[in-house]
């Protein structure tokens, strides 16, 4: 018999009880997002969402991002970039960004955005996200 590859409605929903907060991870690293996605896969109270650029973070911002975490340097617009932009779509969730580099001043941590160096371990990750819930 093949196995079942489509899922019914009941299944995608989070179990009861269980607020989910959607994230928009954002990184060029096809590697270092796949890692922090499986990091999060795991966890019931996280609903995952991919983007390769900050264009492409952006088309994929909708109501139901709570948590946006952006690569500092990415191709087409960086995480910076990303942050200026975020009034017009009018984002009103977190931001978290992720840079190899120590921050320059142009993102400032606020009570929105926070900044987190990279490598990053899944504990440290995975708290920044809690406290931005």
């Amino acid at each position: 018999m093949p196995a079942n590859t489509t899922q019914d409605a009941d299944d995608a929903q989070p179990p009861r009880g269980v607020d989910r907060t959607t994230v928009l991870l954002a990184d060029d690293d096809d590697a270092f997002r796949e890692s922090l996605v499986l990091w999060l896969a795991a966890d019931e109270r996280w609903d995952v969402r991919e983007a390769t650029d900050g264009e492409e973070a952006l088309a994929k911002l909708d109501g139901a991002v709570d948590i946006l975490v952006l690569d500092r340097r990415m191709p087409i617009l960086s995480g910076p970039e990303v942050v200026d932009r975020l009034d017009e779509t009018g984002f009103e969730g977190s931001v978290i960004v992720l840079s190899a580099f120590e921050p320059d001043g142009h993102l400032d941590e606020n009570d929105t955005t926070m900044y987190l160096t990279k490598p990053v371990d899944r504990e440290t990750f995975v708290d920044a996200l809690t406290r931005r819930r």
